[in-house]
């Protein structure tokens, strides 16, 4: 289980990357889109209490509601900034947390429909 405390340190110190973009598909316009969250251990163990094990971390991190969450936020932002004037449906994500060498990677897919302002969908977050 992650302290608070643990779970801030992970967002503060992993580096954030994103990508994604508008395709239209069978059922209309979506948003497909990726972030990565990618974090050292190097750089996590000075401020890590006790001795860091990437594994026992993922296992901890996978297992968390609240880091899944979080994820799922911050890709959902990155789709929002990305594609400003959309109005967004209902997202569908898919988080994964693996341990790749001595790096942690949190990793988002991120898919939204578009184009819902007639069916009561909900304009894209201002960031």
């Amino acid at each position: 289980m992650l302290t608070r405390e643990s779970e801030e340190l992970i967002f503060a110190l992993a580096e954030r990357m994103s990508e994604g973009e508008v395709r239209q598909g069978v059922g209309g316009r979506s948003y497909y889109g990726s972030t990565m969250l990618t974090l050292e251990a190097a750089r996590l163990a000075p401020h890590w209490r006790g001795t860091l094990d990437l594994h026992e971390l993922q296992a901890a991190a996978a297992g968390s509601v609240r880091v899944r969450l979080r994820a799922m936020r911050l890709a959902y932002a990155d789709a929002a900034h990305r594609a400003p004037s959309e109005s967004f449906g209902t997202a569908t994500s898919e988080t994964r947390v693996t341990v790749v060498g001595d790096r942690l990677h949190i990793d988002v897919d991120l898919e939204v429909p578009l184009d819902l302002a007639l069916q009561g969908g909900h304009a894209a977050p201002e960031l």
